[in-house]
């Protein structure tokens, strides 16, 4: 059985910012990264087609939002990004889309934070590879395309196991980027018949771990259901296409769609994603095959209202190659943020790292990322 002195369950901004941050730190951990997915990323991961080299398409998140004043300790994450060009500012416009499908400059904070939108070059994937293959003395070990399931508290290490237990992990502490393991919704959305990390300690044995199982449990996080489409070549003359296009309330009200994204290819080849807005139905393993042919056939059948306003997308649309709906079931937190003190639980050697953490950012990429940045600091100071 592989042991190591860290586990971090979830590859995305978040615990790929703790690793990348420990390894600014020169910490020595012999740190394991799982990830349910084929690679890093999370909800900022990247589509890639086998028959399509080149192909990126950022089906999650198309870039973030940074503060103009952060602390010291997530500018120096950020600086070698920076400087080797992996994480830049997108200039290109972003629009507003009106219940009538008129476009204008976008103008809500949220579509124009004041900070501006930073992208990951050649994708948004990019920066959590990059973070994940900074130089430093740490062993780092990558397990991808597994889903932690089991979860076991012995008296000083964890276990870690997959649906069928035919993968193992030991660890001295482990690390959860996202909720999964922790909340409720795992208990529909996977037809689990208990809450993995619950179920590993019981209640009354860490009043850290109780109080954050606690709050974890009355959080709510909102539903995408993005639509992925191969545009082929665009006739731009040209033509600068917008980076994003948010929709407003009424629009959203109307279609059920929060925004659409274009990013160009390397190959002049152009990519849509759809935000598509949840409709409410719960998602099971029994709904959710029925769910996602029905929201992609929702959000394809949009797509000519949608894009009536930008002619030359539009007159593409009979050439168009929808890829699929992705689903994220916690897209971003609503409510019930975690506060700081409760991300590390030195009792049971549980830490927490996310969107959902308490502080600047929260629900945002910045908060992600933030996060991942704290929790190293506190992970290298109590080593």
């Amino acid at each position: 059985m592989t042991e190591v002195d860290l586990a971090v369950i979830g590859a995305g901004l978040s615990g790929c910012s703790l690793i990348g941050r420990l390894q600014q730190l020169g910490s020595d951990l012999n740190i394991a990264l799982i990830e349910a997915g084929r690679g890093p990323g999370g909800r900022a991961a990247t589509r890639r087609r086998r028959e399509q080299g080149g192909w990126l398409l950022n089906h999650g998140a198309p870039g973030f939002a940074l503060s103009d004043s952060i602390p010291e300790s997530m500018e120096a994450l950020l600086v070698p990004l920076r400087s080797a060009g992996v994480l830049q500012r997108d200039e290109r416009a972003v629009l507003a889309l009106d219940a009538q499908a008129g476009l204008s400059p976008a103008n809500c904070p949220e579509a124009c934070p004041d900070g501006g939108w930073w992208h990951g070059i050649p994708c948004m994937a990019s920066i959590c590879e990059v973070l994940l293959d900074a130089p430093g003395s740490m062993q780092l070990s990558r397990q991808f395309e597994t889903r932690v399931r089991w979860l076991e508290r012995r008296q000083d290490h964890w276990l870690l196991k997959n649906e069928d237990r035919s993968w193992c992990l030991k660890a001295k502490r482990l690390v959860l980027s996202g909720t999964l393991l922790a909340h409720p919704r795992s208990l529909k959305m996977l037809a689990w018949n208990d809450v993995p990390l619950r179920s590993a300690v019981e209640e009354g044995e860490d009043v850290g771990l109780d109080a954050a199982l606690s709050l974890l449990q009355h959080s709510q996080a909102e539903v995408r259901w993005n639509l992925m489409v191969d545009l082929g070549v665009l006739a731009l003359n040209g033509e600068q296409l917008p980076a994003q296009i948010w929709l407003k309330d009424a629009a959203k009200e109307r279609w059920k769609v929060e925004r659409l994204v274009l990013q160009p290819q390397s190959d002049a080849r152009w990519g849509l994603v759809v935000h598509g807005l949840d409709t409410g139905e719960a998602i099971t393993p029994e709904s959710q095959g029925r769910l996602l042919a029905q929201e992609h056939q929702r959000l394809v059948e949009l797509l000519p209202e949608l894009l009536q306003g930008l002619p030359v997308v539009s007159a593409a649309l009979d050439q168009a190659t929808p890829l699929g709906v992705m689903r994220w079931g916690a897209s971003r937190p609503l409510d019930h943020p975690l506060p700081k003190e409760l991300q590390w639980c030195p009792t049971s050697a549980v830490g927490f790292c996310g969107d959902w953490i308490e502080g600047p950012g929260f629900g945002r990429a910045e908060g992600a990322i933030l996060s991942g940045v704290n929790l190293a600091e506190q992970l290298h100071a109590d080593r």
